[in-house]
C-alpha cells in the first residue's frame, strides 16, 4: 500500500508539473514578446504574439499584436489585428481607441450609426445570453401563471412587459448575428493594391487602395474580391492584397 501511494504520488506530481508547464508556457511567451515590445523590437514582439495565436486568440493578444504591428510600420495588419481584439471584448475602449488612432495616422474615419454601435456592444455569446435569460424569465412568469390562475392578473403585466423585453432581445440577437454575416469587412495589407474594373490581372487599373484601407467585400471569384470603399468606389482587387476579418 505504501508503495503504491508513493507511486500516485510521484503521478500526480508529474501531471501537476507537466500541467504548470503547458498553462505556464504560453504565460512566458507573453511576456517574452511584451519584452520584445518594449525593448522597441516590434516585428519581433509581432511574431512573438502570432505564434501565440494558435493556443488560441485572446482580446489582450490581439491587441498587443495590433500594437507590434502598427509600430513596425504595417497599419492595415494593425487595423485588422484592432477588429479582432473589438470583437472578443467589444466595450474594450484600448482597443477602439487605437483602431481610431491608426484610422486617424491614414487620414481615414470610419463612421458607425447608432444601430450599429449598439449592435457591436456585445458578442453574439452575449447577445444570445442576454434574450436566453429574457425568454426565460417570460417562460417562468408564464407558468406560474398557469399554476396560481388566481394570481395570474398579478403577473399580467410582468408578463407582458418580459414578453416585450424578450421579443427586442431576440430581435437584437438576430441583428447582431446579420450585421457580422451579411456584411464581410476586409482590410489592405499590402502597400498598395491596384483595384480594376474587372477580375482579370490584364484589367486597366481604375484605382488604387492604400495599405490600412477598410472596404466591404461585395463577392468572391477565384482570386479575386469584388470590393467598396468608404468613398463608395467599387472594384475587384486580389484576394492576397487583403485579409478578410471574421
Amino acid at each position: 500500500m505504501k508503495t503504491f501511494f508513493s507511486k500516485s504520488l510521484s503521478w500526480l506530481s508529474l501531471l501537476l508539473v507537466s500541467t504548470w508547464t503547458v498553462a505556464a508556457h504560453p504565460a512566458a511567451e507573453f511576456e517574452v514578446a511584451n519584452k520584445l515590445f518594449e525593448q522597441g523590437k516590434f516585428a519581433d514582439a509581432a511574431a512573438g504574439y502570432e505564434r501565440l495565436l494558435t493556443n488560441g486568440p485572446t482580446a489582450a493578444l490581439h491587441f498587443n499584436l495590433g500594437n507590434a504591428r502598427f509600430k513596425s510600420g504595417q497599419p492595415g495588419r494593425a487595423i485588422y489585428h484592432y477588429h479582432h481584439a473589438l470583437r472578443l471584448a467589444p466595450r474594450d475602449p484600448d482597443s477602439r481607441g487605437n483602431l481610431q488612432f491608426a484610422r486617424r495616422s491614414l487620414g481615414a474615419t470610419v463612421e458607425e450609426n447608432l444601430g450599429q454601435h449598439l449592435l457591436r456592444l456585445h458578442t453574439l455569446d452575449e447577445w444570445a445570453w442576454l434574450a436566453c435569460v429574457g425568454l426565460g424569465v417570460w417562460f417562468l412568469l408564464l407558468a406560474l401563471g398557469e399554476a396560481l390562475p388566481a394570481r395570474r392578473a398579478a403577473f399580467a403585466g410582468l408578463m407582458k412587459g418580459f414578453g416585450l423585453l424578450a421579443f427586442f432581445l431576440t430581435a437584437l440577437l438576430g441583428s447582431a448575428h446579420w450585421d457580422r454575416s451579411a456584411t464581410r469587412l476586409a482590410v489592405v495589407v499590402v502597400g498598395e493594391a491596384p483595384v480594376r474594373p474587372g477580375p482579370l490581372a490584364e484589367s486597366k487599373v481604375a484605382f488604387a487602395l492604400r495599405d490600412g484601407a477598410e472596404v466591404t467585400v461585395l463577392e468572391a471569384k477565384d482570386d479575386w474580391l469584388h470590393v467598396r470603399d468608404a468613398g463608395q468606389r467599387a472594384g475587384w482587387v486580389r484576394r492576397d492584397a487583403l485579409w478578410l476579418l471574421p
